[in-house]
């Protein structure tokens, strides 16, 4: 059975989850699991941005979404993100991501959120299905990104 719930204030949760991050996007960002690891100990159990859920299957963690103000140093203009949408290999396929998301979407309208947005090096086809919309395409980290942004009814 699936839950997804907000960062619990769990040691081993929050390690595992740091270290999803770090292994997926720590050359985007140089920050080590350490670092993220402190980021994450300030969202436990929050209902406000930054706040991470955590998609958990068997009480296992599996996958996990952020809302962040910030995800992108070079637009600091757009606010807030969708960031970090993960999904262990085996776990992926069977809608973890895609819920992840729905649920991210809703809480930030329920923060009242006007305009959502993302970036991806991969992914842009998962989330035009889910209805977000391409902004731009620029090199980020060294790599190609895809600047999404959905729209939100309050």
């Amino acid at each position: 059975m699936e839950e997804i719930a907000y960062l619990p204030n769990d040691a081993l949760v929050v390690g595992t989850i740091a270290e999803w991050h770090q292994q997926t996007w720590g050359y985007l960002t140089g920050r080590s699991t350490a670092e993220r690891i402190a980021e994450f100990e300030e969202q436990f159990e929050s209902r406000r941005i930054p706040l991470t859920l955590v998609a958990f299957v068997e009480g296992r963690p599996v996958g996990n979404a952020s809302l962040l103000q910030s995800d992108m140093t070079t637009h600091p203009e757009l606010t807030p993100w969708l960031a970090s949408v993960f999904v262990l290999p085996h776990c992926r396929r069977r809608g973890i991501g895609a819920r992840l998301c729905g649920r991210a979407v809703a809480e930030a309208e329920r923060l009242g959120v006007t305009t959502l947005y993302l970036f991806t090096a991969d992914r842009a086809p998962f989330y035009r299905r889910m209805g977000w919309v391409e902004m731009l395409r620029e090199h980020y980290g060294g790599e190609p990104v895809t600047i999404m942004q959905l729209p939100l009814s309050r």
